[in-house]
């Protein structure tokens, strides 16, 4: 059968070492589509700066001119001294001594942050939050690594004389030993892609679950990572019984709270949301991710799936991002921090992705989307009653918006009709070949998604498909057999009267992007399901010559969808999604969406 393939484009910057390399191994393909290797995430973990920070404003508040007795100039002096400890314990391999450092200078923060010594928004409040939250972090990395914290609470630590005693609260997000390992946001620097922080008060945590083989059924919608996820741990409480203090702490989950008492008071809760996504990306490159998607389609299909962020939510409305060709779900590493960073956002929606291998023909990449939604919904809402079985959003980039549009188009047999005039029943092959053919070419709109959202998709295919390009990238992606032979497999050639195309040839995804292509007709002939709402954004490369426009790769003829609940042209090229303007248009149909349903 025909299929297509959509050409995702990467373009800017000049290119790198690594780019020279590709194009040694893959010749003038990778000139055209490789204009830019930049978008590698590079990532540097230094905790010990979070301790130098801590110390830096410690020694700040040890220095108050004009104070130098009050309570906030002492504990300068006394936390910078707590600070440098547990620096040379940490030095010295003695991890539960440096918690125990760490832990007394975040309890001392905590106290006069709760006691208001500080006035409100002043830089002495600004600088004891900051040695709380470095302090705190510090101590969360050393104390998940305690083997104690699998053991029934409280656990005991001795700073300078005093006996600490802490314990998890019940009304955690989280439970004891859910995480594995925690790496203090703050600590993590990252480029490549944009810091998305909110200030305010508790230490900003990547909190990591692997995903071991003893978890293999729990996780079996998290990446091969495991779930690497924004948290924020706070001190809720903290009293002094006899010799013991007391600490009373949670690991939030900022995505759904904003604020946290602290004393009588209502502070910010601090957030890093960037940071377990960077974590993940580290030293990866989104051109050479989407190029191994493409080109090793084999391997990459024991991959393919949708994967989640965080911990499913039965409350929450899914948003499912689907990147295109050449592409993976790392296209989505700014977009998705900044719209969990909105708390109109983050306390409606979760967010989830779609990867698949983007040289498989859009009919099997279909269906493995169908299957995967149906598995997702077997495993977290069987009865059907959540967003997730009812009220999705989908949002997918070129040949993720084809994908998109097959969840919410009435396909009826205007997909077989491209091949045949000979009902499926009527061919001479066996039973279990026709049920194959029905699963690609006939299928529902998807019932729970009624928003879509298309960032330059060719819903009426790329004129670029023929070009010969086109065929370097058709003999160089290796599909598995019965997916490029697909025809000839189920068919004999014997009947090809009973075919528009030709049953022995071995199709790839090099026709089926082709204007007027099976897949390609067959959905602009197919209405939208009553009720669903699309949006539209494609970039007309800065010109503003729409409707004579093209992002360089997709013609606005091409993406434009009459009764579009809106259209925005933004001036970029192919890559649409990245831009501000397309951004803030994800945010106001998001926001819509959750006011309309």
């Amino acid at each position: 059968m025909k299929r297509f393939l959509m050409l995702s484009r990467p373009g800017g910057a000049p290119l790198g070492a690594t780019c020279r390399k590709m194009i040694g191994f893959f010749g003038v393909f990778a000139l055209i589509f490789l204009s830019s290797c930049g978008s590698t995430v590079k990532v540097k973990t230094d905790s010990g700066r979070l301790t130098r920070d801590g110390i830096a404003s410690a020694n700040l508040l040890g220095k108050a001119v004009g104070v130098p007795f009050s309570a906030i100039a002492q504990f300068g002096r006394s936390s910078a001294a707590l600070l440098e400890s547990a620096r040379r314990h940490e030095s010295l391999g003695r991890h539960k001594d440096a918690a125990a450092d760490y832990l007394k200078a975040a309890v001392d923060a905590h106290l006069l942050i709760a006691s208001g010594s500080a006035i409100q928004g002043s830089e002495d409040e600004k600088s004891l939050v900051e040695v709380h939250n470095t302090a705190l972090a510090r101590f969360a990395e050393l104390w998940i690594k305690d083997p104690r914290r699998h053991e029934p609470g409280p656990y005991h630590f001795t700073s300078g004389g005093e006996n600490l005693e802490i314990d998890l609260s019940p009304k955690s997000n989280y439970q004891r030993g859910y995480f594995d390992r925690f790496i203090a946001g703050s600590a993590v620097e990252e480029k490549g892609m944009i810091d998305k922080e909110r200030e305010g008060y508790g230490a900003p945590i990547v909190a990591i679950r692997d995903k071991t083989p003893e978890r293999a059924e729990e996780m079996e919608f998290f990446s091969p990572m495991g779930m690497y996820t924004p948290v924020t741990a706070t001190m809720d409480k903290v009293t002094k019984a006899g010799d013991v203090t007391h600490v009373m702490f949670s690991l939030r989950n900022p995505m759904l709270e904003q604020t946290v008492s602290v004393g009588s008071r209502s502070l910010p809760l601090a957030a890093n949301f960037s940071a377990p996504v960077a974590v993940t990306l580290k030293g990866r490159n989104e051109q050479m991710e989407g190029l191994r998607g493409f080109f090793e389609a084999k391997k990459r299909i024991e991959e393919s799936g949708i994967y989640l962020s965080e911990p499913y939510d039965p409350d929450r409305i899914p948003v499912l991002l689907i990147h295109g060709l050449i592409s993976v779900p790392m296209i989505w590493r700014d977009i998705v921090p900044d719209m969990i960073s909105d708390p109109e956002i983050s306390t409606r929606y979760q967010f989830m992705t779609f990867t698949y291998p983007s040289s498989y023909p859009i009919a099997e990449s279909a269906a493995l989307l169908r299957d995967e939604l149906a598995k997702l919904r077997a495993k977290y809402d069987p009865d059907g009653n959540d967003p997730l079985s009812t009220n999705m959003v989908v949002a997918g980039h070129s040949m993720g918006g084809m994908l998109t549009h097959t969840l919410v188009a009435e396909i009826g047999e205007n997909l077989w009709k491209q091949f045949s005039d000979t009902p499926v029943e009527a061919l001479p092959i066996d039973e279990a070949k026709k049920e194959k053919i029905r699963k690609l070419v006939y299928f529902e709109p998807d019932p729970a998604v009624w928003r879509v959202m298309y960032f330059s998709a060719p819903h009426r295919g790329a004129k670029m498909a023929t070009k010969d390009i086109a065929g370097v990238l058709a003999k160089l992606a290796k599909l598995p057999a019965d997916v490029a032979g697909f025809n000839a497999k189920l068919l004999d050639p014997k009947h090809d009267d009973l075919f528009k195309i030709p049953i022995g040839r071995k199709y790839t995804s090099r026709e089926s992007l082709e204007p007027g292509a099976p897949m390609v007709a067959a959905m602009d002939l197919s209405p939208y399901k009553k009720g669903v709402i699309y949006h539209s954004v494609m970039g007309d490369r800065g010109k503003g010559d729409t409707p004579n426009s093209s992002d360089g790769v997709v013609e606005y003829w091409s993406s434009h969808q009459a009764g579009a609940a809106s259209e925005l042209i933004v001036p970029t090229d192919h890559g649409s999604y990245k831009h501000p303007k397309a951004i803030e248009e994800l945010r106001r149909v998001l926001y819509e969406h959750a006011g309309a349903r």
